[in-house]
């Protein structure tokens, strides 16, 4: 792949590297990437030599979500949403919950919508700066409910007060809160350059971390955490997909994206 793919897909070492690489749209994703990015962390579980997955961006952001500008253009009918949503979302999620190497993500800024969901799947979360670190859900804000399993998996890693205010009042998660609620392992409080250099980091420390490990015990560990987490989300996620299909097809969601993108509707970012 090259470099001006949206996203990017590598081999290092002991672990498979998913970069979002599209910095000038603050790495958004359209539909059909959110897709690819569901192919390319199906890609790494099967890889035979390694035992970290790491998610990273490029530029400012981890993900501002889903592309406005695409959603905005998109009809309502039941059929287009049938895959566009409830399909990709089960997808993905399950996906991400059946991976069984050790999931990271590496954070060099904020994350929004889906996107912030799938960081909190995640088993380890790296921030480059938690001062200037937060995940927003704002499924309210769209007219849509939440996504990615996040019903479930804010209550588990935040609280539900915090998880509450996230979902309900579309209100930011700040890094100080993801530090208080032990969803941050570690903070390189903002040492770095760019995200490359923080990238590099995260990946080094992670490879050191797992050296002379025995790859199936942590498989086999990973999949007992799981035991009790992975049937409540994946419940939650099939729940929140079908849910969702009534939105999308109301044709709200698609219209209050296009007044985002005109500034019409004022976006809790």
């Amino acid at each position: 792949m090259t470099s001006t793919d949206p996203i990017t897909y590598e081999v290092i070492d002991n672990a498979a590297v998913i970069t979002l690489n599209n910095p000038k749209n603050l790495n958004s994703l359209t539909l059909p990437q959110y897709d690819e990015l569901a192919k390319f962390i199906s890609k790494a579980n099967d890889e035979r030599d390694t035992v970290i997955t790491i998610l990273q961006s490029t530029g400012r952001a981890f993900s501002a979500g889903a592309d406005a500008k695409f959603v905005g253009k998109q009809d309502n009918e039941l059929e287009t949403w049938l895959r566009s949503s409830l399909a990709m979302q089960v997808h993905l999620t399950q996906t991400i919950m059946n991976h069984k190497k050790i999931l990271a993500v590496a954070l060099n800024g904020f994350a929004i919508g889906l996107s912030a969901a799938f960081v909190m799947m995640c088993d380890l979360v790296y921030v480059h700066d938690a001062s200037k670190t937060f995940l927003l859900a704002p499924f309210p804000n769209i007219g849509i409910v939440s996504e990615g399993g996040s019903s479930a998996t804010f209550p588990m890693r935040l609280g539900w007060s915090k998880a509450a205010e996230a979902l309900l009042l579309s209100k930011r998660i700040s890094g100080k809160d993801m530090m208080k609620s032990g969803v941050i392992n570690k903070d390189y409080e903002g040492k770095y350059k760019s995200a490359e250099e923080f990238n590099k980091a995260v990946l080094d420390d992670l490879r050191q971390a797992t050296e002379n490990l025995h790859p199936a015990s942590i498989f086999e560990m990973k999949e007992l955490l799981k035991t009790n987490f992975k049937p409540i989300v994946s419940y939650a996620n099939s729940q929140e997909s079908y849910v969702g299909l009534t939105n999308w097809t109301s044709g709200t969601p698609m219209e209050r994206f296009r007044k985002l993108t005109s500034g019409e509707l004022k976006h809790k970012m």
